[in-house]
C-alpha cells in the first residue's frame, strides 16, 4: 500500500491530504515515523526517521501518533480482497503481502491483470491507493513495488531483468541494510 498509515488518516480528515503527515511519536530523543505521505518526503522525511531528524527537514509536519487499531481494520479489508485472488498469500506487514497467483483462474492467470484488478478493488472498496510489483518471484516483485510509487505497478520479466534493475544499488534488495551494504562494498559487489 502507498503510505499506509497515512491514508487511512487522510481519510478520516481530508484536510490532511494537502500538508506533510507523518505517523509517529512527537518525542524527539526516542520517536521514530513509521511512515510519510509524499509531501513530507519531498523534504527528506521517510520512515524509520527519528522524529527530531523529521521535524529539521520539515518544520510543518504534522505528526500524528498511531492509532494501530484502525490500521489493523484497514488491512483486513485488504487482505479480503487478496483471498479472493490466492490462497497463497504471505504477510509481510499490515500493508504488504506476496501473492502467488499461479493458480488463479481469473483474467485467464495473467499477473498484470490481476494485479490491475486487485488495485482497482482496494480503491474502490477503500478509497486508498496501492502499488505493485509483478514478477517470477518475490525479491523482483519486491524490488518492482518500489519502481513506480506513488499509485503504479511494475512489472519485470525474465527478459527485462537485467535492463531493469542492473544499474540499481545492492541495497534495493529487500533486507539489505547499511550494514549489509558496506559489506558487499567491500566485495565488490554493486
Amino acid at each position: 500500500m502507498d503510505y499506509f498509515f497515512v491514508q487511512v488518516e487522510e481519510l478520516d480528515n481530508p484536510k490532511l491530504k494537502e500538508l506533510p503527515v507523518a505517523i509517529g511519536s512527537r518525542h524527539y530523543k526516542r520517536g521514530v515515523l513509521s511512515t510519510a505521505n509524499y509531501i513530507a518526503r519531498k523534504y527528506g522525511v521517510k520512515s524509520a526517521m527519528p522524529t527530531g531528524m523529521a521535524l529539521k527537514l520539515c518544520p510543518d509536519l504534522v505528526l500524528i501518533p498511531a492509532h494501530f487499531e484502525k490500521y489493523k481494520k484497514a488491512s483486513e479489508e485488504i487482505f479480503q480482497i487478496f483471498k479472493s485472488f490466492s490462497k497463497n498469500i504471505q504477510p509481510i506487514s499490515l500493508d504488504e503481502a506476496y501473492l502467488d497467483v499461479t493458480d488463479c483462474k481469473k483474467f485467464n492467470n495473467d499477473a498484470i491483470e490481476i494485479a490491475k484488478e486487485i488495485r482497482r478493488r482496494i480503491f474502490g472498496k477503500t478509497g486508498r491507493t496501492a502499488i505493485a510489483g509483478v514478477s517470477y518471484n518475490k525479491l523482483l516483485a519486491k524490488i518492482g513495488s518500489d519502481l513506480n510509487k506513488p499509485n503504479g505497478i511494475s512489472v519485470i520479466r525474465p527478459k527485462d531483468v537485467e535492463q531493469k534493475i542492473a544499474h540499481f544499488s545492492i541495497s534495493k534488495i529487500w533486507g539489505v541494510g547499511k550494514v549489509t551494504q558496506k559489506k558487499m562494498d567491500g566485495l565488490g559487489i554493486r
